[in-house]
């Protein structure tokens, strides 16, 4: 019986100990310095960004509704947009094609209007990518807008990267 209790005493650390410790603690500080060189690297790349969002086809009460400085929204996963820097409001028009004469011809659409967005915001520049809010844009893209009162899908034209 003493024997048995003999054998169950601890012996304190041993080397094995001592480079799991190491070991743990050469994770965490690596980890540590990897995180904020990440996070470092992230805010060089942030930069002003004004792109244009084109929303067709919609009435005069949401022309209305947006106002300079709103903040908007993706309407789908929640990303934050930017504000309203401006709009640029024209008659909506379809291009239909002309059998007869053989052509393509520009329709006015009556009681409809096309709005341009100009919108400002802060992003992510990378050589691969332009983030708005945890969104990749990309011209051609289409996006879900939606601010106070008003939402709509449109099409991203132009992306002006501020230096």
């Amino acid at each position: 019986m003493n024997k048995e209790k003999i054998n169950r005493k601890s012996k304190g650390f041993n080397l094995l100990d001592i480079m799991i410790v190491i070991v743990i603690v050469a994770f965490i500080g690596g980890g540590w310095y990897a995180y904020s060189h990440y996070t470092e690297n992230q805010q060089e790349n942030k930069r002003v960004v004004e792109y244009q969002v084109e929303l067709k086809g919609v009435d005069q009460s949401f022309v209305d509704a947006i106002t300079q400085g709103d903040p908007l929204r993706e309407s789908v996963k929640g990303n934050n947009l930017g504000k309203v820097a401006s709009k640029e409001v024209v008659a909506a028009a379809n291009v239909n094609t002309d059998f007869l004469n053989g052509k393509y011809v520009a329709v006015t659409v009556p009681d409809k209007l096309d709005v341009v967005l100009n919108i400002s915001s802060e992003a992510e520049v990378s050589e691969k990518s332009i983030t708005v809010g945890g969104l990749e844009i990309k011209i051609g893209q289409k996006i879900f807008v939606k601010g106070k009162g008003y939402a709509k899908e449109g099409y991203l034209l132009n992306i002006n990267i501020k230096e």
